[in-house]
């Protein structure tokens, strides 16, 4: 053993012997008493195991990678060897999608259960068969043992996890080291930034955006969330580090200087985040309110919309992201561009609109320009 904490050597397990983590980033404690059942049903309904499954069906578990596994039981673990393993329960802290691919691969039982569609695969090998029933594990004695390689793997190195399970992730590790250690919040993000070796201030980052997702969460959507979930990297694109118009209407300050003391966003400034709320993501899913379709429009329209009064208050009025950002360089560009672009349509249909005069619909619409561009004429030489 390492240090008391981990086996030295890879120990092979039985799959039955195998039970998927409730609190896996992947369903982002969402399942916390869900059945075993009802976790990988989780699992393969959002992360598209079929080209994994395909691989194990045909190559079986490699040893190379194994996963990472702590007993149902922490006083078990001096007790487990290779010899005694399978009378001993374990949760995988790291491979959920993997031992679901297994188990859905040699359980028709579960397939059906679950409704797997009938193209998935299926092993046709019975070597692979045999591979399938006993999986190599790295066994570590508890989870706060592995939080060091789950934070190198899955934060900053090359096999993240999707946004919100990061978040979620940091937020609650951030949580769980405040309270253990008896520290600041501050000097709790220090101490996991330590453990990963996080150099870019990723750990407030993460902690900053999902503390903003629950006061979103909590005061906002009232917890009918997964639409934000999904997109939840957007909450990053529009806040950046704090120093953007954006975390500004919501009265957030550079991350450097939130003060983790008082609430993230204040009484005073929620109902501008129910506004952000509502163009980015939708009060409810299809929420036709959503103005964000294309997430480049965030820094590229909403930002420079919200560094102004005028096109800020167009845009809460009429949810009008383009005519809001026509305000931002101010009235006259606005009317310029206006002008502009009425130019370039009656230029287009100048040589052509003979061929329609006797269409009464088109003529209406003539006449209705020509009564509008006399109100204009009007307008301009009054003082």
């Amino acid at each position: 053993m390492l240090n008391d904490n981990r086996k030295t050597e890879i120990i092979y397990i039985p799959v039955e012997n195998l039970l998927l983590d409730n609190f896996n980033p992947r369903l982002a404690g969402e399942n916390t008493n869900a059945s075993q059942e009802d976790i990988i049903g989780r699992i393969y309904n959002n992360e598209e195991l079929e080209e994994l499954a395909g691989s194990l069906a045909i190559h079986g578990f490699l040893p190379e990678e194994p996963i990472i596994v702590i007993p149902t039981n922490i006083e078990e673990f001096q007790n487990i060897d290779r010899n005694n393993v399978s009378d001993y329960k374990f949760i995988i802290i790291e491979g959920n999608r993997r031992i679901s691919s297994v188990k859905l691969l040699s359980d028709s039982k579960l397939r059906t259960n679950i409704e797997v569609d009938d193209s998935f695969p299926q092993v046709e090998n019975a070597e692979v068969t045999e591979n399938l029933k006993k999986i190599p594990a790295i066994i570590y004695k508890e989870r706060k043992n592995v939080d060091a390689y789950l934070g190198i793997r899955h934060i900053a190195g090359n096999r993240k996890w999707d946004a919100y399970a990061k978040a979620k992730y940091i937020f609650d590790k951030v949580e769980e080291c405040r309270n253990n250690e008896n520290v600041t919040i501050p000097e709790a993000i220090e101490i996991i930034k330590n453990q990963i070796s996080d150099r870019k201030d990723t750990i407030r980052k993460l902690y900053v955006y999902y503390k903003v997702f629950n006061v979103i969460e909590q005061e906002v959507v009232n917890y009918q969330s997964k639409h934000i979930k999904d997109r939840f990297s957007l909450i990053q694109v529009a806040l950046g580090m704090g120093r953007t118009p954006i975390a500004e209407y919501i009265g957030l300050p550079a991350f450097s200087n939130v003060n983790f003391e008082d609430e993230i966003i204040d009484n005073s400034h929620i109902n501008n985040l129910k506004d952000i709320t509502k163009w980015i993501f939708g009060l409810k899913e299809d929420d036709p309110a959503r103005i964000i379709s294309d997430s480049r429009n965030i820094g590229k329209l909403l930002a420079p919309v919200l560094a102004n009064k005028e096109s800020t208050d167009y845009l809460k009025k009429y949810g009008d992201l383009a005519g809001a950002y026509e305000l931002t360089n101010g009235e006259e560009e606005l009317v310029r561009n206006s002008l502009r672009k009425a130019f370039k349509s009656l230029s287009l249909v100048q040589n052509k609109i003979y061929k329609y005069k006797t269409i009464s619909d088109i003529k209406d619409e003539v006449d209705e320009i020509g009564s509008m561009l006399q109100q204009i004429r009007i307008l301009m030489k009054e003082e």
